[in-house]
This record gives structure tokens, sequence and C-alpha cells, in this order.
């Protein structure tokens, strides 16, 4: 079976008006691509800092996706990639006759060309990629191969054959962040290897533990007990998984159960909540020390972490604050929390890319 993908170059002004006639045409769904920088209202949803791309050049891309053939033929088949658990939903959608979609491709056309005497449309040139199903399925795989840090492997979870000598993580993408391969990610897998180098660690804390594989890595590495938590419980199917890859049990710690009361307490423990304005989370991580925490995370959430949170109280003495997910420009914001901060004797500054990481001593 054959998809196509139909590109539609426009200009950043006029894409909306685009995928409104796309819309209008009996097109679903429509994949934007432009060189804009988010707003602040797209940021403040965000996850991660994204950096600014300053090469805003008002062009603009707009895709669909469409194959050609019997709709009854096409019942197993999908455009859409479940991000939970990377499954395809059945669907009959953009799925025509060839004449039905030349039909839909000229009114396109047409529509299209009608705006240019109100609006910038750019030069509205259509191209055409054919995409076999088997390829077109599996088309995001592409940008998920082995990682490797020194002497450490991640893996996505169909190249487990790959696997060598060494620490092997496997990972099943999914809609947590977190796969190895962000620079955020890389700094902390290099801060955690350090630090478990030169001391045993007991107590772990994940603050933003998104797929777990920080988390993973430590407990590979020799951590012996982890604690995760998120604010996001949409991670929890991805992170379940990429437990289960790496044959580690997790507890999962609510307000209305204690881990302390449970005979058999696993080694990886983790919890959903805010831990600024959770007292129920607040309490049960407070209940004992921690030698490592790690918050891979938003900057203003890290300085509200050390300033309101007084994150660092949760360390023992000798404890270590790996802290990251920190764009370059709040780099300075950041420090000044830290000297303000009683608990941390010392920090050390990395970067690569846009981002920072740092590493603080109590």
């Amino acid at each position: 079976m054959i998809w196509k993908k139909i590109t539609i170059d426009t200009t950043v002004e006029a894409t909306d008006i685009v995928a409104s006639v796309l819309f209008d045409n009996s097109i679903i769904g429509a994949e934007i691509e432009d060189n804009q920088n988010l707003s602040s209202d797209d940021l403040s949803k965000m996850y991660v800092d994204i950096p600014k791309i300053n090469i805003d050049d008002g062009k603009s891309k707009v895709s669909f996706y469409i194959s050609i053939g019997d709709k009854d033929e096409h019942e197993e088949f999908s455009a859409d990639r479940n991000l939970v658990d990377n499954s395809y939903i059945p669907s009959k959608d953009n799925v025509f006759t060839k004449e039905e979609f030349d039909a839909i491709l000229t009114n396109i056309k047409l529509e299209l060309e009608d705006y240019r005497n109100f609006l910038d449309m750019g030069p509205l040139t259509i191209s055409e990629t054919l995409l076999d199903d088997k390829v077109f399925l599996n088309k995001w795989k592409e940008n998920f191969k082995k990682l490797e840090i020194d002497d450490i492997t991640i893996l996505p979870s169909w190249e487990k054959n790959s696997a060598k000598s060494g620490t092997n993580i496997y990972i099943e993408p999914g809609n947590a962040f977190g796969t190895g391969r962000h620079s955020t990610t890389k700094l902390c897998i290099m801060a955690i290897k350090k630090v478990i180098s030169s001391i045993n660690i007991d107590n772990f804390l994940d603050v933003g533990m998104g797929s777990g594989i920080l988390s993973i890595i430590a407990m590979k590495l020799g951590a012996k007990n982890i604690y995760g938590i998120d604010i996001d419980k949409s991670v929890e199917m991805n992170l379940l998984e990429n437990l289960e890859l790496n044959c580690i049990n997790g507890l999962k710690i609510s307000e209305d159960n204690d881990e302390n009361d449970s005979e058999s307490v696993a080694n990886f423990q983790y919890a959903f909540g805010n831990i600024l304005t959770d007292e129920w989370l607040k309490n049960k991580i407070s209940k004992q020390k921690y030698d490592v925490i790690v918050a891979n995370i938003l900057a203003p959430v890290i300085i509200s972490l050390l300033d309101k949170g007084k994150i660092s109280s949760y360390l023992n003495s000798n404890g270590y604050l790996i802290l990251s997910g920190i764009i370059k420009e709040r780099e300075d914001d950041i420090i000044a929390s830290i000297k303000n901060d009683k608990n941390i004797l010392s920090y050390e500054v990395y970067r690569e890319d846009e981002w920072v990481m740092f590493l603080c001593r109590t």
C-alpha cells in the first residue's frame, strides 16, 4: 500500500488559511513546518525550554498525508501514531480514489490562488512524496538510534539485539521527555556517572522523571533506592514500559497510600504531584535524605525549587544536586539562586550547545 505526503510551500502569514482550505476539502490533519519562535503562551505550556532560533524567514510548509485506493482495503491501516504506546489507530481518514483526490487537489489549488488577492500566499508549489506503508508507519523510528555515552549505551527497544558489553539502557520512545539524545539529558547522564564514581548512593531523587531514563541509569550504575516524581501523569505508561524493559520493578506511591507501610518496598518508587505545592508529596519525599537529587526541567521551576522549595535541604551533607534543562539565557538567574542557597557549598557549570547544567555540592 502506498501513502503520499503532499506538501504546500506557503508563508507563515498564510498557514492558517492553507490549513483551513485543506480541512474544507475533506483533508484530516495538517503538519506545519516553519522557523517561527513559540509565543509566550505556547512556551508556558512546554515542559522544557526552547531556544530562540532567530532565523524567521517568513516561509512555511503545510503537509498532509493521503492514500489512494478503496477505503475498505484500509481497515487495518492508519496515518496517526498513538504517542502513548506507539501503536496506530485504525482509520479510513484521507483515503480516496484517484478520481476523488484529483478533484480535491484541483479545488485546493483554485481556492488557494483566490486568496492571493488578499494575502501573500507564497509560491504555493505542491510536491508529492511516496511513502510505502511499512516505511510510513515506522518512519519515526529513524530518529531513535542507539546512543553511546562513554560505556553507557542507550538503545530503543527494537535494537536490543545490538547491545554490547557495558551498561545498556533500553528505552521505548513515547510521550515522556527523555530518550538520552537531548543535550540536557546527556549532561545529566555525565553528571550522574561522575557522582556515582565518587560516592555510594543509597537514595536518589529524580524531580521531573519523565521517561525515567535518568533514574534507570542511576540504578544500573549502582544507586540503591530511586524516588521519581513528575507533575505529568500521562508519562506513567511510558515510564512503566521502560522500567520493564530494564527489569526494574516500580511501586507507585500516592496521597492514599504509604510506601513505608508495605512489607516489601520496591527499589524504584514514583509519584505524581507538585513538590512545591502538594503537602502530601513533600511529606513523603522528605521522610529520608538523598545522596543525589537531579532536576532536569525548566529554569523557572528550578529557581522555585531552590528559592521556595529549598530542594537542597533534602540532601545529605556531601550530597549532590544536578540541575539541568536550563537554556543558556537563564544561566545567571540560576547562579543567583544557587548563591543565595546556604546549603550549597560549591558548584560546577557544564555546557553543551544552548544548554547549561549545574553540579552542586552540599
